[in-house]
Parts: C-alpha cells; sequence; structure tokens
C-alpha cells in the first residue's frame, strides 16, 4: 500500500517523463521491483535481532518508518525544555541531520552500492535516461520514506505550539537539510574510499552500523537521565561568531528570519547559507561526485575478486610464525577436530558480518548499562563507592555477571549463519564426535569474547576496591565458564556456523534467552548472598571448576546422534 502511494506520486508527472526519453513502463515496472526487494531486505535493527525463526522478511518498510517515527519522538525534546526559538531549532536539526545521515549510512547502503543494477538491468533493453530515472526516483522514494516519519512528531509539535504556518514553513526548508545531508554523506564515502580499500570500507560501514545501533539504544536511556531542565531553560544558541559555521543553526536561521519576517543580518546571512549550500552540494554531487563515486563504486564491486587474487599470491614464508590464536588452540585445545573447531569459530567470528552485527552491539549495551548504574547514583564518587561495602560488591558482580552475557550471546549466535551451505566440510571429513568441535568453538568464544574483558575490569577493580576482593573475582571467573559450558551442554545441537535458522523451533529461542538471564543472576544473586564469606567463596570456586570440568568433558564427548542440522 505504502510503495503502491509513492509509486503513484513519482510518476504523477509521467508525460513529463515520456517527453524526456523516460520508457514510462519499464520505468514504473523497475521501481515496483526495487521497492518490494526493499521490502524483504532487513533493516539494521532488524538484523541486531534474534528471532525465534527466520521469516521471510515482507514488511521491512513499515519497520523501518515506525522505528523511524518513534526515533523522531527525541527530536521534540528541545522545544519543551528551552523557550528560545532559535535554540529549539538548531537542537532539532543537529539531531535530524546526525541521525538522517546515520540512518542513511547504516541501512541505504545496500542501495546506494548497490551495483547489481549493472548486471541485471542493463543488458535488457532499458534505455539510460530510464535506468537512470529509476535510480534516482528509487533514492527518491527510500529517503522519503525515512525523513516524512522522522519529521511527523516535530510537524505536529510545531503546528500545535507555533501555528499551521510554522509547520509549513518547517516542510519547505526540510527538502535543504536533506540535499546537504547527501551531500556530506557521499563526501564522507568518497574520504574513505580515498584512503582505504573497497573491503575495508565495507568492514567499515558494518562498524558504523553496529555503532548507531548502540548509539540509538544509549540515547533514549542516558539522556532523558541526564536532563536538567533548570538549566536548559534559559540556555540560548549564542548567535556571533562559530556558529555561521554550523549547518544545523543555518535551517533554524533560515525558519526564524521567514518566520517573523525579521532577523539581524547575522541571521539572515546564516539563513541564505540554508539556501545557497544545499544548492552548492547539488552541483558538486552532479558535477564531481557522481562520476568518482561511479568509478569507487566498480571498485568495490571488483573487491572480491581483487582480494582473492592478493590471497592466492601472499607469500608463505613472511606470514608470522605463530598467531595469538595458534597458541592458545594448542595450549588449550586438543589435537584433531576440536583445535580446528577452536580456529575456525576464532577466525568466522571476525569475519562474519552477520556474527558482528548480531553481537558486537552487546558491547555498546553493557557500556550503557554501566553509565546507567552511575547516573542513578545521585551524590556518585569513587570514594563512596569504595568505602560503601554494598556499593563495592554490586558493583564488582554486575561488572563480571554482565560480561558473561556477552558470552551467552556469542554462544548462540554462532549456531546459525546465513551462509551455513559451507558447513558441509563438517560433514565430509572423518570427525568421530562432533562434541570435539563444538568444545573447541566454546573454548575460542570464552577467550575471545569473554576471558579479556573479564580480566581487563578486575584488574582495574583490584587497585581501587582491594586484594580482598580476588577470591569473589576467581568464584565469579568460574561460575561464568560454567554458566558457559552448561548453556552449550543443554541448548547447543548444532556446529559452528553450519546451520540455518528456518530449522528452529517456534519458542526455542524464547527459553534460550530465558535460560541466559536466569542462570547468570541466579549464580550472581548466590553469589551476592555468600560474598563475605571468603571460605565459602573459596569451596564454591573449586566446585565450580569440577563442575567446568565435568561439563566440558560431556560436551566434548556428544556424538552425532545429538546433533541436529539443516542437512536432514
Amino acid at each position: 500500500m505504502i510503495n503502491k502511494f509513492f509509486i503513484g506520486l513519482v510518476m504523477l508527472p509521467s508525460s513529463l517523463y515520456a517527453k524526456m526519453g523516460v520508457n514510462v513502463n519499464h520505468l514504473r515496472a523497475i521501481l515496483q521491483v526495487k521497492l518490494l526487494m526493499d521490502d524483504r531486505r532487513p533493516n539494521t535493527f532488524k538484523q541486531t535481532k534474534q528471532d525465534s525463526k527466520k521469516k521471510a522478511v515482507n514488511f521491512a518498510t513499515i519497520g523501518t518508518m515506525i522505528a523511524m517515527a518513534v526515533l523522531g519522538l527525541m527530536f521534540i525534546i528541545p522545544f519543551f525544555i528551552t523557550s528560545n526559538t532559535t535554540t529549539q531549532f538548531t537542537l532539532y536539526f543537529s539531531m535530524f541531520i546526525f541521525f538522517l545521515a546515520a540512518t542513511l549510512i547504516s541501512d541505504f547502503t545496500s542501495v546506494l552500492i548497490d551495483v547489481r543494477d549493472n548486471q541485471i538491468i542493463l543488458p535488457k533493453p532499458i534505455s539510460d535516461k530510464t535506468f537512470l530515472f529509476s535510480r534516482l526516483l528509487h533514492i527518491l522514494i527510500h529517503i522519503s520514506k525515512l525523513v516524512i516519519p522522522l519529521n511527523l512528531a516535530g510537524i505536529i509539535t510545531i503546528g500545535m505550539t507555533k501555528g499551521m504556518g510554522a509547520a509549513v514553513l518547517f516542510v519547505g526548508i526540510l527538502p535543504f537539510a536533506v540535499v546537504f545531508t547527501i551531500f556530506l554523506i557521499n563526501a564522507m564515502y568518497l574520504v574513505i574510499l580515498k584512503v582505504t580499500t573497497p573491503e575495508k570500507f565495507k568492514s567499515a560501514i558494518t562498524y558504523f552500523q553496529i555503532i548507531f545501533a548502540v548509539l540509538i539504544y544509549g540515547s533514549y536511556q542516558i539522556i532523558p537521565r541526564m536532563i536538567d531542565e533548570t538549566t536548559l531553560e534559559n540556555f540560548a544558541i549564542p548567535e556571533n561568531g562559530w556558529m555561521i559555521a554550523a549547518p544545523p543553526y543555518w535551517f533554524a536561521a533560515a525558519w526564524n528570519s521567514l518566520f517573523h519576517l525579521k532577523g539581524s543580518w547575522y541571521q539572515i546571512s546564516s539563513a541564505s547559507l540554508a539556501v545557497v549550500m544545499p544548492v552548492i552540494s547539488v552541483w558538486l554531487i552532479i558535477k564531481y561526485f557522481a562520476p568518482s563515486f561511479n568509478r569507487k563504486l566498480a571498485m568495490i564491486s571488483g573487491s572480491d575478486q581483487a582480494e582473492h587474487k592478493t590471497a592466492t599470491s601472499i607469500d608463505a614464508s613472511k606470514l608470522p610464525k605463530t598467531s595469538l590464536m595458534e597458541k592458545l588452540s594448542s595450549v588449550f585445545t586438543k589435537s584433531g577436530a576440536e583445535r580446528m573447531g577452536f580456529e575456525f569459530t576464532w577466525m568466522m567470528t571476525g569475519r562474519s558480518r552477520d556474527f558482528k552485527i548480531k553481537t558486537y552491539p552487546f558491547f555498546g549495551y553493557l557500556a550503557v548499562y554501566l553509565v546507567m548504574f552511575f547516573i542513578k547514583k545521585k551524590n556518585f564518587s569513587l570514594d563512596s563507592i569504595r568505602n560503601d561495602e554494598t556499593s563495592a560488591k554490586i558493583l564488582l558482580l554486575i561488572a563480571i555477571y554482565m560480561i558473561g552475557m556477552l558470552l551467552m550471546q556469542a554462544i548462540t549466535n554462532i549456531r546459525v549463519s546465513d551462509k551455513f551451505k559451507a558447513g558441509w566440510i563438517f560433514f565430509t571429513t572423518p570427525i568421530q564426535q562432533p562434541g570435539n568441535v563444538i568444545s573447541g568453538a566454546t573454548k575460542a568464544l570464552i577467550f575471545k569474547f569473554y576471558l579479556p574483558f573479564a580480566l581487563t575490569v578486575s584488574c582495574a577493580l583490584i587497585p581501587f576496591l582491594g586484594w580482598q576482593i580476588l577470591p569473589n573475582i576467581i568464584l565469579g571467573l568460574c561460575n561464568q565458564l560454567c554458566i558457559a559450558f552448561l548453556m552449550v551442554y543443554i541448548s547447543v545441537r548444532d556446529l559452528p556456523f553450519a546451520n540455518a535458522e528456518i530449522g528452529k523451533v517456534k519458542g526455542s529461542n524464547f527459553a534460550k534467552s530465558m535460560l541466559m538471564l536466569i542462570l547468570p543472576f541466579g549464580m550472581g544473586g548466590i553469589h551476592y548472598m555468600i560474598y563475605s564469606f571468603t571460605a565459602v567463596v573459596f569451596i564454591l570456586a573449586i566446585l565450580a571448576v569440577i563442575a567446568v570440568w565435568l561439563i566440558s568433558s560431556s560436551v566434548y564427548n556428544r556424538g552425532w546422534e545429538m546433533i541436529k542440522t539443516t542437512y536432514e
């Protein structure tokens, strides 16, 4: 329904398109297919979630628009915390430009850097003008689907507080802000591609998507808790000097000057930049950026082949003798299938984009939880925590057990892969006990996603809280290892990265998610109660070590009858 509306809207000047040499029927067909594919491509928010089963994505557009509308609610905060009009709109346009740019980079990259059109559409009897118009109109529709819901709350708020004329004027200024944002994205892309390789550019976009997902979550959790209304109520953007170099101020000054039909020379100069700079941006994009960007796209499309050629020409004598991964695997795993599982999982977790998108945001979520913990303490100081036994106890246990949640997330995410068919290698090699591979994979996750962070935090807390916390640190580490292997023993029936999500049983993910919460919080609660009894702490640590040995041995000896595969 939404796609039909937008297609009907952009196809209104069909007669004009025809006069310009565009085949209207071809144009409509291409747009319909492109928008249909957009509906089936999950966005960043969807990718970072773990679904109970891999359903076909058919309504991604609606989900994205709803997410943008909810995000837009944060933009109206300046209208309620400060009374200065210029300040309100400067803060609003600052958030709008930033989040629009971040959204376009994270979700629109797959559209903007989609070179498949060159192989699919161009060989067909499609004219160059029709192809160009289809791409431009697709970009226009996609951006409209983001901009309209993103500003819906702002338009309503401005209309209710300042009148319908103010809202209409605001809508008229928005396209200039959008054009300037697109210019900034193009410039950033070209700068990145100038200083790095196309393959690293793809990795940079992946990490940006991760940071953006964390930033959205953190903004909603932290910013409202940090706002001091009494301080911001009388705050006003200074109208002098450096503010004329801030693009959000240009658009705020443009609205203010046009709405009141007056303004200082400084505001009028800034308002003129709001019109002139986007026009110059369009000229730069068409004249210089577009040709250069197309050449870079060609480099990206050929990066896989180039990477393959480079990989085959590497001189083995120049490679490092022994990597950290190889040292760890040689010490903590048995030779054969377990070592292979360790090294395979270690490398795949660093190369799989799907795994990174689902797992790495959890690092940021943990940081947000930590910041929220300190924000809740109104009279927070390091001395207050050091001198308060309860606060020190809670801080230590949160640090140890919350980091363990990252390990649980990683264990869940290695079970499936969008390229699960590559798992045929496990079923064609003479592996007697697949538990060997699972055991090696679990150890790789422990050494890569838990121990480095847990030990770093522990080393930071010991000088702060004292050496007396060392027994509790040891118990916490042993408990987390026990939880990790217990979760693998109970829930993991798959070889690493060798199953499709479509094979999951409905409701199983909910049970496993509950298990991820119950085990750490349950053991953390018991740990909290016996925290001050050192002898009990040591006894439980010994029992935890024994439990880790017994459970890991059971995982190691698991046979093929316990393995579920997509190939069955």
